[in-house]
């Protein structure tokens, strides 16, 4: 399911500089997924959690990851709540079986495309002169439509609004190349190199 594909390792050594206790992707999930039930599902629908807890400590990475570029702890905040809040969304849609046979084909697709951008991701941060802005934005791109493509007929345009400013940030030059360029942000690269293993954890996991 698309909320197994967020997944991430632990965070032993948090960044010198940065607390992570003023956020907590679990917690969030948690307080997301249970108010999105009381609207629509029976308790019984949600009983098992949509974040694991692998998930929730990349999102917290990516919290990690999104303050050292913006130095804005609540912008960084409110992108990765939107990221747990669509993720909780279609993870609950779709356990209450309320996708059509064509939407479960592009929810298919949409997960195809995330491992897509993952594997890129990872390659390019393995393998030095490799990176490739355009091709990343391009891909990104590609899943952002895809995403809103298959909430529209569900969620409201909020929801399409928070998809909107998540590939906002995340596809910008300057974010991508924060990450990939040598020597342009030693701290954002040292982050970037614990979400790689988290990623390669879930792939070989089966969850990516």
């Amino acid at each position: 399911m698309l909320e197994q594909k967020l997944c991430k390792s632990g965070l032993d050594e948090p960044s010198q500089h940065l607390d992570m206790t003023d956020f907590k992707a679990s917690v969030v999930a948690y307080e997301v997924q249970k108010s999105f039930a009381n609207k629509f599902f029976s308790n019984k629908t949600v009983a098992k959690s949509l974040i694991d807890d692998t998930s929730a400590r990349l999102l917290d990475n990516l919290y990690l990851l999104l303050r050292v570029f913006t130095s804005n702890k609540d912008e960084s905040k409110k992108t990765v709540r939107n990221i747990i809040k669509i993720s909780v969304k279609i993870g609950m849609l779709q356990r209450g079986e309320k996708f059509s046979d064509e939407e479960k084909g592009g929810l298919i697709q949409i997960q195809r495309k995330l491992r897509t951008v993952a594997m890129t991701l990872v390659s390019f941060y393995q393998v030095d002169h490799t990176y490739d802005r355009l091709f990343v934005i391009k891909q990104l791109n590609e899943l952002e439509e895809l995403l809103i493509n298959l909430i529209q007929p569900h969620l409201t345009d909020k929801s399409v609004g928070r998809v909107d400013q998540i590939f906002t940030v995340v596809k910008t030059g300057e974010f991508l190349d924060s990450i990939y360029v040598p020597k342009k942000n030693p701290e954002m690269r040292e982050i970037m190199g614990r979400v790689v293993d988290d990623v390669n954890s879930c792939m070989e996991a089966g969850v990516l």
